[in-house]
């Protein structure tokens, strides 16, 4: 046996025995261009992985610093990504300093952005023909993006954070390292292409408790409608059970309202009916969510619906 091989054989050793000790032990995480050498099928898709960087998170005022896309292309059935299309990475400088505290998070710095500039073109080129963006935060990138390149107001929307169940899944904590600890690689992440390529590892994954590959469940999501749920007038002393609910306080509109699968709303109006407006007349305002609204800052088509 040569010394490679004795070395080969003791690492070996060396992982079992860290696993049989509670250990868990997770590889670098390197990005793949293909993810399946099955035959095509007949029917593919293409999904644009995307991240931001920017100068923070106040959607009203800062600005988008770096914007990453991995193109792909999947099967809409099965969730199955096949190869890698295109990677696209660009720095942007916002006309304005970007914060210390930023730049600890994505290492990205003022003398970085210079110059540099996101050609609308090329993004509108690269999006032409995709039919889901995917994002693991939409309801940050969207509005970073949207604000900057109209294009992603007429794209469908899923959100890798919000729509997968990962406490149902046995993973306690929605941050991208999190997950893609738990699921065994771990990778150097805030900066936006390299976040979007291990975003792809993980959507690719068979979930620990369900097995379902999570980007399967993530187009189930994306597909099925929502019910964005405004109470109107109810009762100041039903505030504390409303929050218990999952509702939350709007303050502009002084109402509370909860987001909720359509096939809910049934139990919903009746849980309403008991627990808030004790069987007297109520209204709800009701606001169709989908994937080209969703996580967006514009509203769904909404109608008062009298209970």
């Amino acid at each position: 046996m040569t010394q490679q091989h004795t070395n080969s054989f003791d690492m070996d050793l060396v992982l079992e025995w860290l696993k049989s000790q509670d250990y868990r032990v997770t590889h670098p995480f390197t990005p793949r261009e293909f993810y399946c050498d099955e035959p095509l099928p007949s029917k593919l898709l293409k999904a644009a992985i995307l991240d931001t960087e920017t100068t923070g998170i106040n959607l009203a005022t800062d600005k988008l610093i770096e914007l990453g896309i991995v193109i792909v292309e999947y099967c809409p059935e099965t969730g199955q990504v096949y190869r890698v299309l295109e990677t696209y990475n660009e720095l942007e400088d916002p006309d304005m300093p970007i914060p210390p505290e930023s730049t600890k998070i994505h290492g990205i710095t003022d003398d970085m952005v210079i110059g540099k500039k996101i050609i609308d073109a090329e993004v509108e080129t690269l999006l032409a023909d995709v039919s889901l963006v995917i994002a693991h935060n939409a309801a940050f990138d969207r509005g970073v993006v949207e604000a900057r390149l109209p294009i992603f107001q007429e794209k469908a929307w899923g959100c890798s954070f919000a729509q997968v169940p990962w406490k149902n899944e046995g993973i306690s904590s929605a941050a991208l390292e999190f997950i893609a600890y738990r699921l065994g690689f771990h990778f150097s992440g805030h900066r936006a292409s390299v976040d979007c390529h291990a975003l792809l590892e993980v959507l690719q994954s068979n979930l620990p408790v369900s097995g379902v590959k999570a980007f399967k469940i993530l187009l189930d999501a994306a597909r099925t409608p929502d019910l964005k749920l405004w109470a109107l007038v109810t009762p100041f002393e039903t505030k504390d059970i409303l929050r218990e609910r999952g509702y939350r306080w709007d303050s502009e509109r002084k109402t509370w309202h909860r987001t909720i699968s359509t096939d809910d709303l049934a139990k919903e109006v009746d849980w309403l009916r008991s627990d808030v407006y004790e069987h007297r007349a109520f209204q709800l305002k009701q606001e169709t969510l989908d994937a080209y609204n969703r996580f967006s800052l514009r509203h769904g088509v909404s109608e008062i619906v009298n209970y």
